[in-house]
């Protein structure tokens, strides 16, 4: 047992970055001990015991590798600086943080099998353009949660929002070569006009929740509205094979830019999420973890106001922009946030202050470490 956790580490300590190495296969019980760090220069075979409950496990190279086996892995810190990525050809499990630095784990879009699966105890940070989960990703057992999902060019989130404590959700994004898979057959009593053909959510899950999606310029909502609050939510009904509006209840941005939360709906009654357009625009009312800043000093929306966190002794707030660059960071934060980078950020543009746009804020709440997530817009 020794001998063999001992080869394993000396494959990945003297992998050669420009030659294929060999695959690395656990055929018993792999541990990584308090503090602990191992890395992974190759693919992983996994026929044997890997649940850490400690210790850090990274996948690193410039050739893209995978993970694979009879048996699930299951991580307790991981880390991905892979820029061709790590394709998963079986689920893995991560129980507390995922470092995204470069590089995205890469599931089938078309077959559900295999993905990242995040535990209620896990989180993630550095996500960007650049480092996502480009295919499936899942949640169990939380409330609120934002998918770091994406394709090969682009982060493109989707966050959720169910009252339902013991739930399941598996989402992934798609972009253009689904188009072939669903119709443009519209509800006749779902008041659309219009539905994006260009990208598409699927999630899965039994329980009853509310999306958030955003749209940017590869959207491109702006050819087909000339008002925001005519974009709405749809969803592709299985049975009836047909677009329905699944409603919004927040919308925030401009036409080149923004985010949308659609009511409350169960996810496995549709096969995929998209922006539909409204016959007649419908102006909806704010609702929810999406917040608005807009520092003009009129003093409505000049600053980030989470009235939530005054419930807690300590917090720390993390806000990112879209390409997944800490902007802004704070213990203890009230109200400091008002388009401005914070003063322990290097930053270029900190005399002109942040560009408008969409930016993700993370929070980390009391002694518990609870995690809140959310989208805000920046508007000057």
């Amino acid at each position: 047992m020794n001998k063999q956790f001992i080869f394993i580490i000396i494959l990945s300590i003297t992998y050669v970055p420009t030659i294929q190495a060999q695959n690395i296969r656990n055929f018993g019980d792999l541990k990584i001990h308090e503090s602990g760090k191992l890395g992974f220069f190759s693919s992983l075979v996994n026929d044997g015991t890997f649940n850490n409950t400690v210790g850090l496990a990274g996948f690193y190279g410039d050739v893209q590798n995978s993970i694979s086996g009879s048996i699930q892995p299951n991580f307790y810190d991981l880390e991905i600086n892979n820029d061709k990525g790590i394709f998963l050809q079986r689920t893995i499990e991560v129980s507390n943080n995922t470092n995204l630095i470069f590089g995205n784990f890469i599931t089938e879009k078309y077959s559900h099998n295999s993905y990242l699966n995040f535990r209620a105890t896990s989180f993630y940070n550095g996500e960007s353009d650049f480092s996502k989960v480009d295919g499936f990703a899942a949640i169990s057992d939380v409330q609120s949660f934002i998918f770091p999902i994406g394709d090969e060019t682009y982060l493109r989130p989707l966050g959720i929002s169910t009252v339902v404590t013991l739930s399941n959700f598996k989402s992934a994004y798609l972009f253009k070569d689904a188009t072939s898979d669903y119709n443009n057959i519209i509800s006749k009593d779902s008041k659309l006009s219009r539905i994006s053909d260009l990208e598409y959510w699927v999630l899965e899950g039994e329980s009853p929740t509310e999306v958030t999606i955003g749209w940017n310029d590869r959207s491109a909502l702006h050819s087909m509205i000339t008002d925001i609050d005519s974009v709405t939510v749809v969803g592709f009904d299985k049975e009836l094979r047909e677009w329905t509006n699944l409603g919004a209840i927040d919308i925030t941005g401009n036409l080149e830019e923004g985010f949308i939360t659609s009511m409350t709906f169960i996810p496995n009654l549709y096969s995929a999420l998209t922006f539909g357009v409204l016959e007649d625009k419908s102006p909806v009312s704010h609702k929810g973890y999406h917040y608005l800043v807009t520092p003009n000093g009129d003093g409505i929306n000049d600053f980030l106001l989470i009235p939530e966190l005054s419930d807690y002794d300590y917090n720390r707030m993390l806000i990112f922009d879209r390409n997944g660059v800490k902007v802004f960071e704070q213990e203890n934060y009230t109200n400091e946030f008002n388009g401005e980078v914070s003063s322990n950020i290097q930053a270029i543009n900190r005399k002109t202050g942040l560009a408008e746009g969409i930016y993700f804020y993370q929070i980390e709440l009391g002694k518990e470490n609870l995690n809140l997530q959310g989208f805000l817009y920046l508007d000057r």
